[in-house]
Parts: C-alpha cells; sequence; structure tokens
C-alpha cells in the first residue's frame, strides 16, 4: 500500500512551476468513450484503427466520458503550425454517432479532411483519469462536476500529462494546458474574465510548441499583451541570434519579443503515492528573466 504524499499535494508544497510541461501535438482527436478506461488508451483494442490513423501525424487521442444521450461525438482539432512554425488555433470538426460507429468515424475525420462538420466550439477538457492517477481522479472529477453544476460546457477527458498539476486542463481550438486548477481560476480562463498574467501560475503552456523553453517565451508574450495574444497566427523559435536560453516570439498582430529564460530546479516527477526521490524522471523548471519588444518583426 502506498503511504508517500499525493503528487499533486508535494508539488503545491514544493512551489513546482507548471510553465513549460503542456503535452505537444500537432492536433487532439477527442473520443467519446464510455468509462472504465485503462491507464493507457492504447491498451483499449478497439481503437486499434484510429491509431493506425494517427500514427505519425502528431495527432493525440484522447478519451472523453460520453455525454448522456444516444449519440456519440468524436472531434478532430487538426491543423498546427505550418512550415515555418506559424500556428492559428485549429481547425475543428465534429461528428456525432451511435455508439457502433465511433472507431469509423474517428479514422474517417483523421483520413478525410472533408469528413465531418465544421462546427466552431470551445472543448474545454479536464483531466479526470484516475486510473492513470489518483490526483487526476479527484481533483480533476470534482472539478469537473463543480464547473457542469454551475452551467459550464467541460468534458472529463484521459490523462493530459503533468498529474503533479491537477486538476489540469486542455482548451482547444487555441491549444493551451493549465494546471493547479480550482472551479474560480478555470472559470476565469474559459470566460477569459481576468487578465492572462493574473494566471500565469496556472499556465503549462501551448500544446502547438514542441519544447519547454519555446512554451514558457510564448507564455511570457501572453502575459505581456493578453488573451488576443492567442487569437491569431503566432511562432516561438530560438534566438535568431543564437543567444543561449533566449527565444524570438512573434505574432502576426501584436509584434515581437524576445524572451529569455532560466532554467532553475531539477525536480522529480513522483509517482503518486510514492516518495518523490523513488521518482523515475525529473525535469526542470523554467523561468522568465525578461520579456523585451523588438524593433521588428522577425523574418516575416
Amino acid at each position: 500500500m502506498s503511504t508517500g504524499p499525493s503528487c499533486s499535494s508535494w508539488a503545491r508544497e514544493a512551489g513546482v512551476r507548471p510553465l513549460g510541461t503542456a503535452a505537444h501535438a500537432t492536433g487532439w482527436l477527442l473520443v467519446d468513450w464510455p468509462l472504465p478506461w485503462p491507464k493507457d488508451p492504447k491498451h483499449v483494442e478497439a481503437l486499434a484503427p484510429v491509431r493506425d490513423a494517427v500514427r505519425g501525424t502528431g495527432i493525440r487521442i484522447q478519451l472523453v466520458v460520453p455525454s448522456e444521450g444516444d449519440g456519440r461525438r468524436v472531434v478532430l482539432h487538426d491543423d498546427g503550425p505550418d512550415d515555418d512554425g506559424w500556428f492559428d488555433r485549429h481547425r475543428r470538426r465534429e461528428a456525432v454517432v451511435g455508439g457502433a460507429d465511433v472507431v469509423d468515424a474517428a479514422r474517417s475525420l483523421v483520413t478525410d479532411r472533408d469528413a465531418g462538420e465544421p462546427i466552431e466550439a470551445t472543448d474545454v477538457l479536464i483531466c479526470a483519469h484516475g486510473t492513470r492517477d489518483r490526483c487526476c481522479g479527484s481533483l480533476g472529477t470534482a472539478l469537473a462536476m463543480t464547473a457542469a453544476a454551475a452551467g459550464a460546457n467541460v468534458r472529463r477527458t484521459s490523462h493530459l500529462g503533468g498529474h503533479r498539476f491537477a486538476a489540469t486542463a486542455l482548451l482547444l481550438p487555441e491549444g493551451t494546458s493549465w494546471g493547479y486548477l480550482e472551479p474560480e481560476s478555470l472559470d476565469a480562463l474559459v470566460t477569459r474574465s481576468r487578465p492572462p498574467a493574473e494566471l500565469a501560475p496556472n499556465l503549462r503552456g501551448s500544446t502547438a510548441l514542441d519544447g519547454a523553453g519555446m512554451q514558457a517565451a510564448d507564455g511570457a508574450a501572453l502575459a505581456e499583451v493578453g488573451w488576443a495574444w492567442l487569437d491569431g497566427p503566432r511562432r516561438a523559435r530560438p534566438a535568431a541570434d543564437g543567444t543561449a536560453d533566449s527565444y524570438d516570439v512573434e505574432s502576426r498582430d501584436h509584434g515581437s519579443w524576445r524572451v529569455t529564460v532560466e532554467k532553475r530546479r531539477r525536480l522529480p516527477v513522483p509517482v503518486c503515492g510514492e516518495a518523490p526521490e523513488s521518482a523515475p524522471k525529473a525535469e526542470t523548471e523554467m523561468e522568465i528573466v525578461a520579456i523585451v519588444p523588438t524593433a521588428e518583426a522577425l523574418d516575416r
């Protein structure tokens, strides 16, 4: 029997910063799939054709607890960064089908760009994958139920990574990942009722960006510019002049910035209920040191 601390209580007490820890994906396939879920969604044998369809695409499959009713929903958020790294939200398509047709509908969304209906909507996914991590199962489920009771359109989903930051959430099509969420902070980020700078301690990063440093730099620009930073084409790259731990971030609508980050503590990624010192892996915290506007847009 595990006697160690929960991973989320340890992370909060240690003041672990979540910035730069978002799971990277070029797209997200949301598949209504009834509970219980195995520890790893890849063990759902019925979804093997869907896994074959997304292999090599960078699209990530997320199981979602179905809503009440006969129909099952599958949603694809695709169109990640282009060849030059520009990202302008995902394109969203969905299909509502009977339970027996979920696998075929999910595969079609991936293989046929004309499949599904192009419906504009925001998907708020809260990790509640209890068989993967008990903090997500308890804190994530409680947050989802509280938010739903308050009228929020939220869905419980499978593992999003970063269980030590539970409760965690993913917002699509903007592709932002968040942690340490409570009902008030979740409502604030969904409604954008508070400046993103105030929610910076909750930001894990943009899932469109691959790398802790670039996610941290993009987060710095979001805090500086405001929510509009997420609503138009933008990109982040290592500094053009090769300056170590510096990144150039640019928006076609809001200018460009040089962001310097610093690697701080090397901290364990604990298994929930086990001693942190026995953790099988560790990650380095990222902290923003400086953000300076650049005189001209970068290589437009």
